[in-house]
């Protein structure tokens, strides 16, 4: 059963994940990368229970941002998978569980290196997160290397204590960076981890492992041979674990978000067709003010219609589409490319219910997975 064939099949709003493509991401991912390098699921991308568990046995591991999404992941993975962590905000009362949930943990800040990493337990690797302050995302939003940056601690004060003796650094076993958002140029991440070696190879050649972050996708990348030439320098010069962390790359394409027409009238001239969905329920719209991809639209379509979400923020809109066919009440919208950063973010402003989360499985059936309702909404009020 394709996705085009169950639109009638659920209640909107609907968010569905297709099993086969996310299995086939993952197989990809594993044959690109090889045994040079081992693969992570990013929890804070997509985190579906019965998803996770599908994943679990071809992935190493899960990283995880929060005392919640390392719980999480510890509830999927059999003991002798990792779970990598690293967050900019540690509390001090949930570092001890979270060093007994997890396997590696990347402290963010120098500050919070000195202050934590006596007191993890004595199975975790504990290593720094880097910001290697080499930008190359444009929207400084997303960009990890910005200026003033939250996220890792500067190469330039590393490489100052380095030059001063390095002793605050000597027991560090691991280093994370993270520095791309949705680049397909991996001649970055070899740009990258040679500025790092550049500046800190006596770090580089203390450490365990490296964890090279994600952010990079791999359909329609570039230079996919320099991401194999990052891997083959890390291995041959310092002979080290390598971790690897995709999300969008693994589910981006794999989820779909399954509306229905509510209302049609003219504003301005133009026809807006009001749907039971809303940006709130894929906030990466709103957020990155892009137009998503909608499966039905039609570049030549003869009817045009402003396709607005059903609350009352005046910005809940994802654009103008054309159709082939005229849109009626009741007509079903289907959203592409989903899979990431859709339900980890969406919320349930204006009381508007959350998308019920169906799974397209690998035998072509169409199962529920969870339907929201009003309990859910009165839980966060008390």
């Amino acid at each position: 059963m394709a996705i085009n064939d169950i639109q009638l099949s659920v209640k909107t709003p609907a968010f569905v994940y297709d099993e086969v493509a996310i299995l086939k991401a993952i197989n990809n991912a594993r044959e690109l990368l090889g045994e040079s390098c081992k693969l992570l699921f990013p929890l804070k991308s997509f985190a579906i229970t019965d998803a996770l568990h599908l994943m679990a046995p071809l992935v190493d591991g899960f990283s995880a941002s929060s005392l919640f999404e390392a719980k999480h992941a510890r509830d999927i993975l059999e003991d002798h998978k990792t779970i990598h962590f690293t967050t900019p905000g540690v509390k001090p009362d949930e570092i001890e569980i979270i060093s007994e949930l997890c396997d590696y943990i990347a402290f963010n800040s120098l500050s919070q290196w000195k202050r934590y990493n006596k007191s993890v337990s004595a199975k975790t690797s504990c290593g720094l997160r880097v910001n290697p302050q080499l930008p190359f995302v444009r929207d400084e939003r997303y960009n990890p290397c910005r200026k003033h940056s939250k996220l890792g601690a500067p190469l330039n004060k590393l490489r100052e204590i380095a030059n001063n003796g390095y002793k605050p650094l000597k027991d560090i076993k691991g280093l994370h960076f993270h520095t791309n958002c949705e680049s397909t140029d991996f001649d970055h991440l070899l740009q990258t981890v040679k500025h790092i070696d550049t500046c800190l190879p006596e770090l580089l050649g203390q450490v365990n492992w490296v964890n090279l972050g994600g952010g990079y996708l791999f359909e329609g990348a570039d230079g996919l041979d320099k991401l194999l030439e990052t891997l083959s320098f890390l291995r041959s010069k310092y002979d080290i674990d390598i971790f690897f962390e995709p999300g969008k790359a693994i589910v981006g394409n794999a989820g779909y978000m399954v509306s229905t027409v509510l209302d049609l009238f003219e504003s301005d001239g133009n026809r807006v067709a009001v749907l039971d969905t809303t940006v709130n329920h894929m906030p990466e719209v709103f957020e990155y003010q892009y137009k998503p991809d909608v499966m039905q639209e039609s570049t030549d379509g003869k009817y045009k219609y402003i396709l607005a979400g059903a609350t009352c923020l005046s910005g809940d809109l994802f654009g103008e589409y054309r159709f082939d066919e005229p849109l009626e009440i009741g007509s079903r919208i289907i959203f592409e490319d989903m899979g990431s950063y859709t339900l980890t973010k969406a919320n349930m402003f204006n009381g508007v219910n959350l998308p019920a989360i169906y799974a397209l499985t690998r035998d072509g059936k169409l199962e529920l997975k969870k339907q929201f309702d009003y309990n859910d909404f009165k839980s966060r009020w008390g």
